[in-house]
């Protein structure tokens, strides 16, 4: 898997990751929550699922891969907020 994202690619991750609906109108895709939209290109797709992040369901959906989950389970583990002293 390729953990480099470009920051399109991330921006569409964290649609995903905070609860949009990846849905298919004719040939476009949209990102969908409540009354926002947001376009994303097939090939955007295409490069995430290259890369690991993204990874097809059996009805031919897309989510966010086990795999790719973990990893940035992982990545936030190792950037826990230091704590002061007052």
């Amino acid at each position: 898997m390729k953990l480099k994202l470009t920051p399109t690619q991330n921006l569409c991750v964290g649609f995903l990751e905070t609860g949009f609906e990846l849905i298919q109108v004719d040939d476009q895709y949209f990102f969908v929550k409540g009354k926002r939209r947001q376009k994303v290109l097939p090939k955007t797709l295409e490069a995430l699922v290259s890369r690991g992040a993204l990874q097809h369901t059996d009805d031919g959906n897309y989510e966010l891969s086990d795999e790719f989950k973990e990893h940035r389970k992982e990545m936030r583990s190792m950037v826990e907020p230091k704590h002061t002293r007052h």
